[in-house]
């Protein structure tokens, strides 16, 4: 499971996605400017803005959820964070550290700046990281220049001590129309590959969730786990 972190003003985070509360919540303006307090006043937005009756979920929630998870579940959640790290304050890493000291191992940190990564997870020894090297031009660069190694090669490079990488799966697709299996140079590392963001109304979704299991990727990322799952395991039984 993925969730998105939002830095709060006094030291807590936000499981939201966008850096305004304005779309997903009934609150307004940067979720920076926000208390965790304040959030308990708010509530959530679906997709089409109805409001839901419940407020948005604050990290101390999300971790507190984690810890009651039976030893041996195997239940994992990844923290896609989405604000700048380097911009943090002490509050915020004390509060990071702290609610993740006896649980870092139901965790994966992820984002795109590795060295930061690093420094919001040091003294968290059981808190895995992901490494996401893919910028908005990343599929068109390699297109045109067709360096697939050279792009495998600096991402390991920047973050050697990732547990995962995340890559967009276009762009795995496109390495190995070009002779260059991405998964196995990340693997050869000893990397896991999650391959994002693949839904049902993709073209071809089927032909493509098969050619991402032929690759061998570890994980594949969607929004609709309940319709792609089935579609996974016939894949799996037709190959078996």
């Amino acid at each position: 499971m993925e969730i998105d972190l939002r830095a709060l003003r006094d030291g807590d985070f936000l499981c939201l996605h966008d850096a305004t509360l304005d779309r997903e919540t009934t609150g307004a303006g940067p979720v920076t400017s926000t208390t965790a307090t304040a959030t308990r006043h708010l509530s959530m937005r679906g997709e089409d803005g109805r409001i839901a009756a419940h407020p948005p979920l604050l990290f101390s929630e999300l971790a507190a959820a984690m810890r009651l998870a039976p030893a041996g579940s195997g239940a994992l959640m990844q923290l896609d964070f989405k604000d700048d790290i380097a911009s943090l304050s002490q509050d915020h890493f004390d509060s990071f550290g702290f609610l993740l000291a006896d649980c870092a191992d139901r965790f994966i940190l992820s984002g795109g700046d590795a060295a930061e990564l690093r420094r919001l997870a040091d003294g968290l020894p059981a808190l895995r990281i992901g490494y996401d090297p893919c910028t908005d031009d990343t599929l068109l660069s390699l297109r045109r220049s067709r360096t697939f190694g050279r792009f495998a090669r600096e991402a390991i490079t920047a973050a050697p001590y990732a547990a995962y990488v995340y890559i967009e799966y276009p762009i795995i697709l496109a390495g190995l129309e070009e002779g260059f299996d991405l998964v196995a140079a990340f693997q050869a590392a000893g990397m896991k590959v999650d391959a994002y963001t693949l839904n049902s109304d993709h073209p071809d979704v089927q032909t493509t969730l098969r050619r991402l299991t032929d690759a061998g990727v570890d994980q594949i990322t969607t929004d609709e786990p309940d319709v792609l799952a089935p579609l996974l395991e016939r894949i799996i039984r037709q190959t078996a």
